[in-house]
């Protein structure tokens, strides 16, 4: 798998050091023993994990720069992307949050297992763990979500500093852009560009959203549990 995961951090335009290949590695050891008994992920094939997981989270490397120093991703699952991109970004304190308890056990497992010190794991929802102490004081946001991005918006936006920005992963054409407009201008933020990547091996179309918070957000969101996926902005 080794050479395979290699081919693909290449094609992808990824550099590497052995560590962080062996670590990925490791990674997928564990993933695979624990999604055997426990429900992860409906990918269980070797290379399908690593196309569709790791280098999938991957194609954001590039887009992270210097002043980023802290993340937060919300739905985190597995942890696609934060896991991935705290194994290759060892300067980011990465908060990876998920509600569902037997996927925050397994983070705190690969955290363990791969002494990741920036790593940070959180069983919980996003409108509840957000406090005076936690609100804008992230400077990148993450989710690789299922959720409309008006929705996701409405998570992530409150996490963010001022000039902090989200990269939300999307499937190609579903034009979720356009529909969270609204809540873009109600959240102070823009989309800055859309990215479109392939993924190396099955050619598989992502979009990648970059979004900026331009002012500080109202301290009413996010809504309480459960609005603001009833009722997008």
């Amino acid at each position: 798998m080794r050479e395979f995961l290699v081919n693909g951090l290449k094609e992808i335009g990824v550099e590497y050091t052995e560590k962080k290949v062996d670590n990925l590695l490791k990674y997928l050891t564990l993933l695979q023993e624990y999604n055997s008994h426990t429900n992860l992920t409906a990918v269980r094939d070797e290379k399908s994990m690593i196309e569709k997981h790791f280098l999938d989270s991957l194609l954001l490397q590039n887009l992270l720069d210097d002043s980023m120093k802290t993340a937060i991703d919300v739905g985190t699952g597995a942890g696609f992307p934060g896991m991935v991109l705290a194994i290759f970004n060892e300067n980011i304190k990465f908060t990876l949050m998920d509600s569902i308890g037997k996927k925050t056990k397994f983070l705190q497992l690969v955290k363990d297992e791969l002494n990741l010190e920036n790593v940070e794991v959180v069983t919980s929802r996003a409108e509840d763990y957000i406090s005076d102490e936690k609100r804008e004081s992230y400077d990148l946001g993450l989710c690789r979500g299922v959720s409309k991005l008006s929705t996701i918006l409405e998570y992530i936006i409150p996490f963010l500093k001022k000039d902090g920005v989200f990269l939300s992963q999307k499937m190609e054409g579903t034009g979720e852009e356009t529909e969270a407009q609204n809540a873009l201008e109600i959240l102070n933020s823009e989309i800055i560009k859309i990215f479109n990547f392939e993924l190396p091996f099955c050619k598989d179309p992502r979009v990648v959203i970059k979004i900026e918070k331009r002012e500080k957000t109202d301290k009413k969101y996010p809504r309480r549990s459960g609005i603001p996926l009833k009722r997008p902005l």
